[in-house]
């Protein structure tokens, strides 16, 4: 006997192959078999007129902060999505800090600013809803570990990383040398704590609260690809890159 058999759904099963009608067994918390099912379930699901398939992975997502006042993530699993990947475009909220000092707490405002006016959040809710009680990206992680619904991944920010380093010159010139160095080891802090991979933009359409362009947007190229430079060190980890918004020019390709 199964602990649970689904029956006569439509099983879409990711490959590519066309969807069948059939049944699936589950024993043991994995797929036991799929096809035509004649041993019974501890749980019988009548799937008809359903699709059967794995949970889709959402890539795009900007949960970093919804995450502490709703861990079902909602409305994602609504649409099947079972795991979620947040902190693109560089918006992150972690880290705060660099080096070993006290948090600035003008940069975490900023961070909690910039976030609510590109994604469209209240500031109200970023406020009230989130405890802003560490200081590194692994910290983040910690808060966020088991609380969560869906399975979740999180991208380590540039403008983040920008702003901590460089505080308010992070939105009005290029960085050092040495700055950008900083920006390396906390990107690299930041994945060996089990980030997904590093995000950032250039996107014109990527403005602060104060309507002046967002920290990444300040970066020179040598910059940008320095920090990326960093992910090739951490294999299985990702690149996330708003070039522009619309039809790519001749500069942007």
């Amino acid at each position: 006997m199964y602990d649970v058999v689904i029956r006569n759904g439509l099983i879409v099963d990711g490959t590519g192959r066309p969807g069948r009608i059939a049944d699936l067994a589950i024993a043991g918390g994995r797929i036991a078999k799929i096809g035509e099912v004649t041993e019974a379930g501890v749980e019988e699901i009548d799937a008809n007129g359903h699709v059967v398939s794995p949970g889709f992975i959402d890539i795009h997502t900007h949960y970093d902060a919804q995450a502490f006042w709703d861990s079902t993530l909602s409305p994602s699993p609504l649409h099947g999505v079972t795991t979620v990947i947040g902190g693109n475009c560089g918006f992150t909220i972690a880290p705060l800090v660099a080096g070993d000092g006290p948090v600035d707490p003008k940069d975490a405002d900023y961070l909690m600013r910039m976030l609510a006016r590109v994604e469209g959040m209240p500031l109200e809710s970023l406020q009230q809803g989130l405890p802003w009680d560490w200081r590194t990206t692994e910290e983040y992680f910690d808060r966020l570990d088991g609380t969560l619904m869906p399975n979740a991944g999180f991208l380590i920010g540039h403008s983040a990383l920008r702003r901590v380093v460089m505080h308010e010159d992070a939105t009005s010139r290029e960085a050092t040398t040495e700055e950008i160095a900083e920006m390396q080891r906390l990107l690299r802090a930041g994945l060996a704590a089990g980030g997904m991979g590093f995000s950032s933009t250039w996107s014109t359409s990527h403005n602060d609260h104060t309507g002046v362009p967002v920290p990444s947007r300040h970066a020179s190229r040598d910059e940008l690809v320095a920090l990326c430079s960093v992910v090739r060190e951490f294999p299985g980890t990702t690149l996330e890159f708003i070039p522009a918004v619309g039809q790519f020019g001749q500069e942007t390709l």
